[in-house]
């Protein structure tokens, strides 16, 4: 045990100095900036619904049984990567609605990037800290999390064994729901039912862009994902956040 916290503690050296320097790019994402919409990267910088965001969750703690040690590990992984400034960056959120369409896509897609590297040297720190079937109960966790947005990795896809052609279904789908979006983001000045009206439809047809890409999988794929999210997981119902002066 004392080896694997050695081995641990190193690797989270490592990536907590990759983080650092992903962090300090100068092309791409500004410091504690984050892109909107369902389904863009999140949590720590960019790991979306990766393990980071979940070993952050008591409740998926508990779900794995993690021991007082494990905790500790996981909390100096957490301290680690979480990037210098903090998650705020109001500013840089006026800046980025500025950008045209498609220097907001490329922006998007930077930012993907950065948190798929991160993420990644996150997933390897965490299997170590974990044991095998932790680890695995693990990644049913993030499946069930992440939804159909899970069918765009590429081990997911390999384990569900879809074709080129399936994949460009989905592409497509997803392509076409972007954009049904218009180009925008949610009018700040709206009015309360404005935006109320504008999350409602954009809740619709991010559920239909879902059952259609769901659909595109055969009925041997659809029982193999079924599978792959292990049993049900009820995740902790989601805080808003509070505005200063708001209710």
């Amino acid at each position: 045990m004392l080896l694997r916290r050695s081995l641990v503690l190193g690797t989270v050296m490592l990536v907590a100095t990759a983080s650092v320097a992903l962090a300090q790019r100068p092309e791409g994402q500004q410091r504690g900036q984050r892109p909107g919409g369902q389904g863009g990267p999140g949590g720590f910088g960019g790991f979306g619904a990766g393990v980071t965001t979940l070993l952050a969750m008591p409740e998926v703690l508990k779900e794995l049984g993690v021991s007082d040690e494990q905790k500790g590990l996981i909390d100096d992984m957490l301290k680690d990567l979480r990037p210098a400034g903090g998650a705020g960056g109001g500013g840089n959120r006026q800046d980025f609605q500025n950008l045209s369409d498609e220097e907001r896509q490329k922006r998007f897609d930077e930012i993907r990037k950065q948190g798929e590297e991160r993420a990644k040297k996150a997933e390897d720190t965490a299997k170590l800290i974990l044991e095998p079937k932790q680890f695995d109960r693990l990644s049913q966790l993030r499946l069930q999390r992440e939804g159909v947005t899970a069918l765009q990795r590429a081990d997911v896809t390999e384990k569900l064994g879809l074709t080129q052609d399936q994949k460009d279904k989905m592409a497509k789908i997803r392509e076409a729901s972007r954009g049904d979006r218009g180009g925008g983001g949610f009018d700040r000045n709206a009015s309360r039912e404005e935006q109320q009206k504008a999350f409602t439809e954009a809740r619709e047809r991010r559920e239909k862009s879902n059952a259609d890409i769901l659909a595109v999988l055969t009925a041997q794929q659809k029982t193999t994902w079924e599978e792959l999210q292990g049993k049900k997981f009820e995740f902790p119902a989601p805080q808003a956040p509070r505005r200063p002066g708001g209710n």
